[in-house]
């Protein structure tokens, strides 16, 4: 099984070697006005932990930009926006992403989850070039939705963004119907989206992370 790692590029087989200079060159790290906006937009929970030193160690092999790595220290991981947003342990997400794109692959880690269950995940290409990709795991496919940082920041901060890849609407009304998450819950539709459910309230409830994580790995096997 595996969610083929559709977006999958790097410094050999895809990109010229122009193009991967232009990314290089643009990656700068994100101003603290921008951190600002997310904190404001998706304002920290008052119970967030602070990320172990073997999370820290993992993010580090991986490559993660320092400024990312450096909030996290900063901040902690749990819920941000009352859980629309989580940024999450990599060591306890690593071996379901990888359960998802069909193979271990240290070169691609996890570090923030939806509130519907869909991972963000950093992937070093090589070279000084990264991105980072969106598995939405109700519609078993991964897009890149950033090249940096910074344009990471700028995507989560679109409105548009918010609502139509968060499900902000949606959300809301899931937070009236179930209740507010916890930093390992996430809301989900019963029955799956693969298999008949519908984006709409009635098909939604909330439950542990990994365990739908689990669910839907094993209907897509």
């Amino acid at each position: 099984m595996g969610l083929s790692d559709k977006s999958k590029r790097n410094a050999e087989n895809s990109l010229p070697e122009e193009v991967l200079e232009a990314l290089v060159s643009i990656d700068k790290p994100p101003s603290e006005e921008m951190w600002e906006a997310f904190l404001e937009k998706y304002q920290p929970s008052g119970d967030l932990v602070e990320p172990s030193e073997r999370a820290i160690q993992a993010c580090e092999n991986a490559g993660l930009p320092d400024g990312l790595l450096d909030f996290i220290k900063r901040h902690g991981l749990g819920n941000y926006g009352d859980g629309i947003l989580k940024l999450i342990d990599p060591e306890e997400y690593a071996e379901i992403l990888y359960s998802w794109i069909g193979g271990r692959d240290s070169s691609r880690i996890p570090f923030m989850m939806t509130g519907f269950g869909d991972l963000f995940y950093f992937r070093n290409l090589g070279g000084g070039i990264y991105d980072v990709s969106l598995l939405d795991i109700h519609y078993r496919r991964a897009t890149v939705p950033a090249y940096t940082i910074s344009e990471f920041l700028t995507y989560l901060l679109d409105p548009e963004v918010e609502e139509e890849v968060l499900r902000r609407s949606l959300f809301d009304s899931a937070r009236k119907k179930c209740g507010s998450l916890a930093a390992d819950e996430i809301y989900f539709f019963a029955p799956g989206l693969a298999i008949g459910g519908l984006e709409d309230i009635q098909y939604v409830t909330k439950g542990k992370a990994d365990v739908h994580h689990q669910l839907l790995i094993q209907l897509a096997s």
